[in-house]
């Protein structure tokens, strides 16, 4: 009897749990859909009363109002991406990748807005099979807050080893401010921003890790972070092999 009512206790400790998990989520859902919402009704009220007629200030209203839509798409995509991971309906199409190739591809276009050298070392015959797509997504995921958060100039170094008979392990290693322990233990959840104002205006909801994380689980692999603030971070994942 003690036993089993240990494992109710349990059981509804684990509903609380999850009950709260998902008014967290509706909650922060509510909130980012609000926001650009909001300024796009304003935008939209402003024009309406006459602002229009200021070719000016219509062009810079107008073009305010393509942003958050732009955002509000993106939010919504990316929920979208993680219901049907959740729901394991991603579908991937697993195929034969050249490691090096993808990720110099996803390089280019962050380079090339970026001061910050990225550096890679992966061997150029490595093959994983994998969703070409979506961990392209992954990459580019981890890249945007490797720069993100990378001091000026600071080096960004991406690798790839040989984690057990099956698996690689890519890591992507910056030398930017890092992560407090307080934080480190919550990166990843869904929405959850360490420097929530800073993100939002650098157009971040908070779900970038999230999504790479769920892409790589529907690959088998997992992905986990080691941070020293003020040091930097490294983000890791692995990948089945060809």
């Amino acid at each position: 009897i003690g036993r089993l009512s240990a494992a109710f206790n349990e059981m509804t400790d684990s509903l609380r749990t999850a009950r709260q998990i998902q008014n967290d989520f509706a909650a922060n859902v509510s909130h980012e859909l609000r926001t650009p919402l909001t300024s796009v009704k304003t935008m939209t009220e402003t024009l309406r009363s006459g602002a229009a007629d200021d070719l000016e200030v219509r062009d810079m209203f107008l073009e305010t109002v393509e942003s958050e839509a732009d955002r509000l798409i993106r939010l919504v995509n990316d929920l979208l991406l993680l219901s049907r991971a959740d729901s394991h309906v991603l579908n991937l199409q697993a195929q034969p990748v050249c490691l090096a190739e993808l990720v110099s591809a996803q390089i280019k276009p962050i380079a090339a807005r970026t001061a910050n050298p990225i550096i890679t070392d992966i061997p150029e015959d490595l093959m994983v099979l994998v969703d070409r797509d979506r961990i392209a997504q992954v990459l580019i995921n981890v890249l945007d807050n490797a720069v993100k958060y990378s001091r000026p100039e600071g080096k960004i170094t991406i690798s790839a080893r040989v984690s057990d008979p099956t698996h690689y392990q890519i890591s992507i290693r910056d030398e930017g401010i890092g992560i407090g322990a307080a934080d480190l233990a919550r990166i990843g959840q869904r929405f959850y921003r360490t420097d929530k104002a800073r993100s939002r205006a650098q157009g971040g909801s908070g779900l970038g890790l999230a999504i790479a994380s769920a892409l790589v689980e529907a690959h088998g692999g997992r992905l986990w972070l080691e941070s020293v603030e003020g040091a930097g971070t490294a983000v890791h994942f692995l990948l089945p092999k060809n």
